[in-house]
């Protein structure tokens, strides 16, 4: 993962686990401000990447509950099933799984300036916190106008929230604000936001962080479509980045994409990318 913020200004927040870019700003709840830009990495390869990663972490989630055995693991072999159900790849979900059994990762965050003084936060998984520490500089080196911050300087201008994203439609129909609300109401949702990506209407409920996992099951045994469901770090105080430094973070972010698909052929280390901005 990696996150970003800034004294001043402007201020930013990044994560990695190859996801697409997501964007607090000012007016805009995170969503519409960044369209442009993502619509150049490919809009099919950002939903999938999203409902991949998704998965993943729910992959996660059920080994630390029920091991590795999908003999012996009911929820594993649901999660197996939804790969299945949405045409993802199988490997994907098998490889992820033998990497977490072989080489289980810790995750590292680094507190980073970035131009006109924005803050982010990366957060990125390895074995190795050294060898993160030496690709981020090289990629700052080569960027220019990023450099480490102390450990916690960052973190306090971003507050960690749940976030899950809806899908609009239910059994074929459309999802009113006020049905999405009703529903959030009984689930200590702390905010209801519709939005439109990829010309999908989707849902996007904040809650505390430690009520996510409440949030998304409630939702789905309701009959509602989760599309995704993590804990972000989202800015206090969002602000507006101008196209310039904009297009240096999407420069970042495009390295540590590249990073990610090699390390993944390498079984080295993999960074997720989320961007936040903020004053």
């Amino acid at each position: 993962m990696i996150m970003f913020r800034r004294f001043g200004n402007l201020g930013a927040q990044v994560t990695k686990y190859q996801r697409n870019i997501s964007l607090t700003a000012s007016n805009c709840k995170g969503h519409s401000k960044w369209q442009n830009i993502k619509a150049t990495k490919g809009k099919n390869d950002l939903i999938r990447s999203k409902a991949t990663n998704y998965l993943l972490r729910k992959v996660k989630g059920a080994v630390s509950r029920g091991g590795f055995d999908l003999k012996l693991n009911r929820e594993l072999v649901d999660v197996e099933q939804e790969f299945r159900a949405q045409g993802l790849p199988l490997d994907t979900f098998k490889s992820f799984l033998q990497k977490l059994k072989e080489k289980p990762e810790i995750e590292y965050t680094f507190d980073i300036i970035g131009p006109s003084g924005i803050f982010l936060i990366i957060t990125a998984e390895s074995s190795n916190k050294k060898s993160l520490e030496n690709d981020l500089r090289k990629y700052f080196n080569k960027l220019g106008g990023f450099r480490l911050a102390a450990d916690g300087g960052v973190r306090s201008w971003f507050e960690e929230k749940g976030v899950t994203h809806v899908s609009a439609s239910k059994a074929g129909s459309e999802i009113t604000m006020e049905e999405m609300e009703e529903a959030a109401l009984e689930l200590e949702v702390e905010e209801v936001t519709l939005f439109v990506e990829d010309s999908a209407k989707k849902f996007e409920l904040l809650c505390e962080s430690n009520n996510l996992l409440l949030v998304e099951n409630g939702l789905s045994k309701q009959g509602f479509s989760v599309l995704s469901s993590e804990i972000e770090f989202r800015a206090v105080h969002p602000i507006t980045l101008s196209e310039a430094d904009a297009r240096r973070l999407e420069n970042l972010y495009d390295m540590l994409q590249v990073r990610t698909k090699l390390s993944n052929k390498k079984k080295v280390h993999a960074f997720s990318t989320h961007i936040f901005y903020f004053p």
